[in-house]
């Protein structure tokens, strides 16, 4: 086996090159395989040190949020202090019990934070985000989800609060964009909030006798991640598939050449597992939203 034989098809028996055999794919999804569970490690054993470096601004997506709420022809939501302060404890409070949903592991519920703040709502609603690089990303991602954009644009609410918290979340620095919704006036059937698409009603002694969160939970100050590990899976990841798209043409041209060159199955499958890989690494993000 010679160098040329990793990157040319062989010369007697028209072979492959070994870099885009079956058997280097599978080593290549190992490889994968391998740097997802280092990263765990990673974040694991040093907190922090990965994580998704965002510039997300607060104002920006309640402004973002009204203009997808004014093209339906909506009034636009008012920024209310009560709800900016229960989205705030909301985040803090996800990092500190180390959890991403929209119940704590502790019981607590959305409306705990909303009540808690002071805000006795009828209608209520709560979106979630984490780990986008910008704040027009986190409402497109909403508006794409057809609850989180039957909640961003429901008439019923007259207020909104939205807070952005950067922590550590299961061993990464994660940014958490929390979204309230509210309103004041009084619909039949409230109260009520509207999580992940089903309207939870509110007990009633619940409703009346919640206390008033004073504070906040105190959230270490993050430094910058000193590595993105989506940035690392897309840059390795398009790397790769250049290369193997690069070696699948010279191995045409090549077979071409020598007048010994079919497209075959094994030509197709490699082109269509590439053309996936490509357009998932060049659409995906690590955004994720609840």
């Amino acid at each position: 086996m010679t160098i040329k034989n990793w990157f040319l098809p062989h010369k007697e028996t028209h072979k492959k090159a070994h870099l885009i055999s079956w058997e280097a794919l599978l080593f290549y999804i190992l490889f994968f395989i391998l740097l997802q569970v280092g990263f765990s490690l990673v974040s694991y054993s040093k907190p922090g040190l990965l994580g998704v470096s965002s510039n997300i601004d607060q104002k920006v997506i309640i402004e973002l949020t009204n203009k997808e709420r004014e093209k339906q022809g909506l009034a636009p939501l008012k920024e209310n202090e009560a709800l900016d302060k229960a989205a705030g404890l909301k985040a803090q409070n996800m990092i500190a019990e180390n959890y991403w949903a929209h119940f704590a592991p502790s019981g607590k519920t959305p409306w705990d934070f909303i009540l808690g703040s002071g805000y006795k709502f009828t209608f209520a609603g709560e979106n979630l985000a984490k780990n986008f690089y910008s704040s027009n990303e986190v409402v497109l991602a909403w508006m794409a989800s057809p609850t989180h954009r039957d909640n961003l644009l429901n008439n019923k609410y007259q207020d909104i609060g939205v807070a952005v918290v950067d922590g550590i979340l299961n061993g990464q620095k994660t940014t958490l964009i929390v979204q309230e919704f509210g309103t004041t006036e009084v619909f039949a059937g409230g109260p009520n909030v509207s999580v992940a698409g089903k309207d939870v009603p509110i007990p009633k002694t619940e409703y009346n006798n919640k206390p008033e969160l004073l504070g906040s939970v105190q959230i270490p100050k993050t430094n910058p991640s000193l590595i993105d590990p989506y940035k690392v899976y897309k840059t390795v990841g398009v790397s790769l598939i250049s290369l193997i798209g690069m070696l699948l043409l010279i191995d045409v041209l090549v077979l071409y050449k020598r007048g010994v060159f079919r497209l075959s199955s094994h030509h197709i499958a490699h082109m269509a597992l590439l053309s996936v890989s490509a357009a998932s690494l060049i659409t995906g993000s690590p955004g994720a939203i609840l």
